[in-house]
């Protein structure tokens, strides 16, 4: 039986990292045993310009008699994820069953704010990218699939005709790349661009990293703090993903979960003293609790707070810490999805942290989340919680006793000047300072404690040259 031909085009463009060449020759061993109903021709093209080497491949493939071509870059990664697993090299079985003119996967580009590689035609041949509220997860059409993992039935070549790319700064006076250019071609001359948004592929950074659903949030604060985006981004963007799980476990629309953070004053705090303990008062808040984080982590000054937290943690590392107080913990979150272990503790009943627990449940990272103290902990998150702690020092002395030596404690509570909030039941900044110090936590800043058994302290008559209590 006539097996069915694939060429499998990479342009390669300069050194090939070994991280990509590893996953390539996993993919090709996977491809061979797992494959065997059709015969694959590998077409690279070194060191030329874009055009001419896309230009080259389909000729090649033509040339074989290829049925299809799939186009891979020299920095895309398949095997991405944490542990290996061989199903990730399925995705071609997968664009294949689809039975498409032309399809692909979806992957993030390496700079600015990470968009999806797909675009929408919005004006008559202008285009913008996808933002993520676009992706479906599932097979969609588009009108621009990434060059980077395309899959093209062969048959869309006896429509159009060579050139079939062409230099970027030259096409029709437009700086096309060429991946729009050859879905323009086909889409005009009848055929449909798609791609399958649940087959996610990592893209390698020059740093070099890869770009995947779990780190890219971290490299688009980076680039927001270096102003490298705006706040409309900082603000909209970055919560994005958070609002839509508020709305989506709440049922309220974008008016409604406004409308209910701004009454949260009225209608919540004047009823703290109605209890007999806070942590009654926070049980029954209720969703209005989450309606109002919700609209105050949206807030510019709080996500771009947000946004140097993370800003403060390596890519690739594997912590393991603690957000204490933590609430809907969109920041904690973002660590987790990371890949780091975060023991997320707050109030069992409080809204926030129901809403954290089910967001959690529904991820692909529950498996590295906790719900109560364990330790030893390489970093601590105290965000916007030590000021509504009674207990604070018993708190406090509990969670830095499990932080390891050179261990993080990272906190707001400094720069919080809202005195006449009635939940800020421990407002005294210099006594929490003392408290740190004496418990040898050294500040980086008002916002960043290190933990250091060797530090001195200062020295006082209260104290002895450690800084302990006498």
């Amino acid at each position: 039986m006539k097996k069915t031909k694939i060429a499998v085009g990479i342009p390669v463009y300069g050194q090939f990292d070994p991280t990509v060449a590893f996953d390539y020759m996993r993919m090709w061993y996977h491809f061979g045993r797992r494959y065997t109903d059709y015969d694959f021709f590998m077409i690279p093209k070194i060191k030329s310009e874009q055009f001419r080497a896309r230009n080259t491949i389909v000729e090649a493939a033509l040339t074989i008699g290829a049925d299809y071509l799939l186009f891979l870059d020299d920095d895309q990664v398949f095997s991405w994820k944490e542990t290996l697993e061989w199903s990730q090299y399925d995705f071609l079985k997968k664009l294949l069953d689809h039975k498409k003119d032309i399809v692909g996967c979806l992957y993030f580009h390496r700079g600015g704010e990470y968009k999806p590689v797909l675009m929408k035609e919005f004006d008559k041949g202008k285009y913008t990218f996808l933002n993520d509220s676009d992706i479906k997860h599932e097979l969609q059409e588009v009108d621009v699939q990434g060059g980077g993992v395309m899959l093209i039935d062969m048959k869309i070549f006896d429509k159009i005709l060579p050139p079939y790319f062409e230099p970027e700064m030259q096409t029709e006076g437009e700086n096309f790349g060429t991946d729009i250019q050859l879905c323009r071609k086909a889409k005009a001359a009848g055929f449909k661009v798609w791609c399958d948004t649940s087959i996610v592929v990592g893209h390698m950074r020059n740093e070099p990293d890869i770009i995947t659903p779990y780190n890219r949030n971290t490299y688009i604060a980076q680039n927001a703090l270096k102003g490298q985006l705006s706040e409309d981004w900082v603000v909209d963007r970055w919560m994005e993903e958070y609002k839509a799980d508020v709305k989506e476990y709440t049922g309220l629309s974008d008016e409604e979960i406004i409308q209910k953070a701004y009454v949260y004053d009225d209608e919540n705090r004047k009823k703290i003293h109605d209890y007999d303990s806070l942590e009654e008062y926070y049980k029954n808040i209720g969703i209005a609790q989450l309606c109002r984080q919700c609209y105050f982590h949206s807030q510019p000054r709080v996500a771009l707070e947000g946004l140097n937290l993370l800003a403060q943690f390596r890519p690739g590392r594997k912590y393991y810490g603690v957000d204490y107080g933590c609430g809907s913990a969109p920041i904690g979150y973002e660590l987790l999805r990371r890949g780091y272990r975060v023991d997320f503790i707050d109030i069992d009943g409080a809204a926030a942290y129901e809403f954290l627990k089910w967001r959690i449940a529904k991820s692909e990272f529950k498996d590295r989340a906790g719900f109560k103290v364990s330790g030893p902990y390489e970093f601590a998150l105290f965000m916007d919680s030590i000021e509504h702690f009674a207990d604070w020092e018993t708190i406090l002395d509990n969670i830095i006793g499990r932080i390891v030596e050179r261990g993080v404690l990272f906190t707001n509570f400094f720069s919080n000047r809202d005195f006449k909030n009635p939940e800020h039941v421990n407002m005294n900044h210099g006594k929490v300072m003392d408290f740190l110090i004496s418990r040898h936590m050294v500040p980086k800043s008002d916002g960043i404690w290190i933990k250091d058994d060797n530090f001195m302290g200062p020295m006082n008559t209260k104290t002895d040259k450690r800084g302990k209590k006498k």
